[in-house]
């Protein structure tokens, strides 16, 4: 019997944790208080590669300038109404939170500021190739002929003294690569005599904030429905990002919402009472109001993937609610917390090892899934010890009955050798070592349909933009160095291209030639200003005058430079391009300045390998592959996992081994074997290996290692079985489920946990001793 002083110790425990509660509950009710912060981004699963900081930055510049944007394609019989109507839906979509903060549709929203303005001081030192070639071979005599054409047509804009042979005209056309053309007052792009109207919508907030998510979709749904006969194709970050945030919210109600439907079932069938049910779920409840202040707080907003897998806590903090349950109602006024504790200590411990060793990885996303789970276990288990016994909690003779019927019908008659398992083992071991394949593609990450990701390759393809997930990254010593690195690349690419090589890149050294080609140029100017230019003014019947002044133009011309090209409207796009000064203790490659090349077309393993040997021959050039970067990360992450899985193990085996002594192989089979069994089955239906399925086989370590423990810890009690077998199917409910998940992440760790707790629920039978702790 507890002693008056224990008593009161324990009652101080209950009131105190029942006091954190409260104070969690009011620290949610505050941090709620504008309403949950969520957080839909599918980059945030992906690892951080800290090796590789100017690569990160490279990519982090290259992605946002598409991050911000969408892009809609519209066909209909009326083009132009339907064009206009989905304009009017998009502005005025989100209400008093404007969806966008700026729409382009019409031909003169893209109207700017005449670049002649901007660049009109620096266009004797802007030559296209061609007009290089004209000006090298023949002086330029051969432009005459078309600048008096230029000067007597109705519709030129001749400069006679600024531009008399239209030099900076030129360069800007060549610069205007973009199939998009002006038709009707409309942005439009045709593919195979079909024209589509383009918009494109730069958003007030982020792409992934879901009131703006939201407010997207309604737009253009309500527009479908207005127009059944009009066609869309979209493109951009914020589509992708609404449709995993939908299947994120359906995945929570439909999975959530049926591990919790089949965990009331059998909790009734088995405890036959509505008011013990509710105690059941009462850690549950608790561990999650620990769980959701604490990780509001340590990250600032939660991930839907982190709701979606809370929900499947429902499965594992009940666990400890279920062994102390089953022992009530089994010893009835005999029951005691006391012979339970180092069982539930022990299963926490076991369970805390599982989720945290995945707190340990670099995914954010996972990090932040892992800490949520393992606060929510916590706060499950200080209810389970501190208040539930002090609970009136009826017994009904059925659950009696029931333990003893699942005792007596699958308590094997032998048990298992250490011989047997450890020949089982090796067998096992060496099939999935023979048969098991890994796969680390990045598509485990992305929720999109396939015909999601068609259209936006479509789009791409109409729009002939590049997706930033190729690039040449080039640094060199200074800017005047890192141009004439950018154009002896383009020259190599340029010679690709010329054999016959399928590749398309963006350089920024087309649009800011390098010093030493500026200042070529300008003597390229000077020697078509000599004859030519007297030529063409003597032709066209002008004052001797018009030569002079246009002689002295260009004198003392200054360099066009990055930052002015930059700063102009028709280079804004081109920022995404430049990253300037780069911070010597971070760069990873020689330089102090980096600039990036986008690359399309790169389909072929060949080119791909081209590529890299070709980057490899220069320490200032990287080839990234950014979809391959990242899959190698996950390769390496996967790896590092299996190592944690090893280390965890090694030390609960000595953990085990210095409470059982000999009997720790018996608690180290179910969980070693399971995982064993997931690889070998694995490997003999062709399913490969990743990483989501490897975090799966750390779950089923923690919940085998769980039964594991009670099942040495109270060999003999059938009231232990039950718990076990009812915390097995819980689990098998909360994370089996996930099996069905559309997410391929939680689809792989769900089909692991689905196999390998089915295991260890068959092997703990087969290893629990005859006497000890019964």
């Amino acid at each position: 019997m507890p002693t008056e002083s224990h008593e009161r110790h324990s009652r101080a425990l209950a009131w105190s944790w029942g006091l954190v509660l409260l104070l969690s509950a009011l620290a949610t009710t505050w941090l709620l208080r504008d309403g949950l912060p969520t957080d839909t981004r599918l980059t945030a699963m992906l690892p951080e590669d800290r090796q590789a900081p100017l690569i990160e930055r490279a990519d982090a510049r290259l992605s946002t300038s598409f991050e911000n944007r969408f892009v809609v394609l519209l066909t209909a019989p009326d083009l132009r109404g339907a064009t206009r109507a989905l304009a009017e839906r998009l502005s005025s979509a989100g209400g008093a939170s404007p969806l966008l903060s700026r729409l382009i549709w019409r031909d003169v929203d893209l109207a700017e500021a005449d670049p002649r303005e901007a660049l009109g001081a620096y266009r004797y030192r802007l030559l296209t190739p061609a007009l290089q070639q004209t000006i090298d071979a023949y002086g330029g005599a051969s432009l005459v002929a078309p600048a008096l054409r230029s000067l007597f047509s109705p519709a030129g804009q001749p400069q006679l003294v600024a531009d008399p042979f239209g030099l900076l005209g030129r360069w800007l056309a060549a610069r205007d690569a973009s199939p998009v053309e002006a038709h009707d007052g409309l942005l439009t792009v045709t593919d195979d005599g079909q024209r589509y109207a383009l918009l494109i919508g730069e958003l007030a907030d982020g792409p992934y904030s879901l009131p703006a998510q939201q407010a997207l979709t309604t737009a253009i749904e309500d527009f479908q429905q207005a127009h059944p006969d009009a066609g869309l194709l979209r493109s951009g970050l914020i589509f992708h990002a609404a449709a995993g945030a939908e299947q994120a919210k359906r995945e929570i109600s439909t999975i959530g919402l049926g591990a919790l439907i089949g965990l009331v079932i059998i909790l009734l069938v088995v405890f036959r009472s509505p008011r013990v049910l509710a105690q059941m779920l009462l850690p549950l409840g608790c561990g999650l109001l620990l769980a959701l202040p604490l990780t509001l707080a340590l990250f600032g907003q939660l991930h839907v993937l982190t709701l979606a897998f809370g929900a499947s806590l429902i499965g594992i903090a009940i666990d400890y609610a279920l062994h102390l349950q089953c022992e009530r109602a089994v010893a009835g006024s005999r029951f005691r917390l006391r012979p339970l504790l180092p069982g539930l200590a022990l299963a926490l411990v076991s369970s805390l090892l599982a989720y945290l060793a995945q707190a340990l990885t670099p995914l954010p996303g996972l990090r932040q899934m892992a800490t949520f789970a393992a606060l929510g276990l916590l706060g499950a288990w200080l209810t389970v010890v501190l208040w539930l016994p002090r609970l009136v909690a009826p017994a009904h003779p059925a659950t009696a009955r029931i333990a003893e019927r699942l005792w007596r019908i699958s308590m094997p008659r032998r048990r298992l050798s250490p011989s047997v398992a450890l020949l089982g083992a090796g067998l096992l071991a060496a099939l999935a070592a023979w048969q098991l394949t890994a796969n680390d593609s990045l598509r485990l990450l992305n929720p999109s349909s396939p015909a999601m990701l068609a259209e936006e390759r479509q789009v791409q393809r109409l729009m002939g933009s590049d997706t930033g997930s190729r690039y040449l990254l080039v640094s060199a010593a200074d800017e005047p160095a890192l141009l004439s690195r950018l154009a002896e690349i383009g020259d190599t690419l340029d010679r690709w291209i010329a054999e016959g090589v399928e590749l398309r890149y963006t350089n920024l050294a087309d649009s800011v030639p390098p010093p030493a080609v500026q200042q070529a140029n300008l003597a390229r100017v000077e020697r078509l200003y000599s004859e030519p230019l007297s030529e063409l003014v003597a032709r066209a019947g002008l004052p001797d005058s018009v030569i002079e002044r246009a002689r002295s133009r260009i004198e003392d011309v200054p360099i066009l430079d990055v930052a002015t090209w930059l700063g102009s409207a028709i280079g804004e796009a081109d920022r995404r391009l430049w990253l300037g000064k780069i911070d010597a203790a971070q760069a990873d490659m020689p330089g102090n300045m980096a600039a990036v090349m986008p690359l399309s077309g790169v389909e072929s393993a060949a080119l791909e390998r081209r590529l890299t040997a070709f980057a490899e021959r220069h320490a200032n050039v990287v080839y990234v592959n950014r979809v391959e970067r990242l899959s190698s990360l996950l390769g390496e992450l996967r790896e590092h996992i299996a190592l944690w899985l090893g280390m965890a193990l090694a030390g609960m085996a000595i953990v085990l081994a210095w409470r059982y002594r000999g009997l720790a192989w018996r608690v180290l089979v179910p969980p070693t074997g399971a995982v064993l069994i997931v690889l070998a089955i694995f490997g003999v239906i062709g399913v490969p290996l990743n990483v989501f399925s490897q975090l799966g086989m750390l779950l089923v370590l923690g919940i085998g290692l769980d039964a594991g423990i009670f099942s040495v810890e109270h060999a003999r009690r059938p009231s232990t079985w039950l718990a076990i077998s009812l915390s097995t199917l819980t689990s098998l409910l909360a994370f089996g489920l996930l099996a069905f998940s559309a997410t391929p992440a939680l689809h792989h760790l769900g089909l692991t946990c689905l196999l390998g707790l089915a295991a260890v629920w068959l092997l703990v039978p087969w290893v629990r001793p005859t006497h000890v702790g019964s």
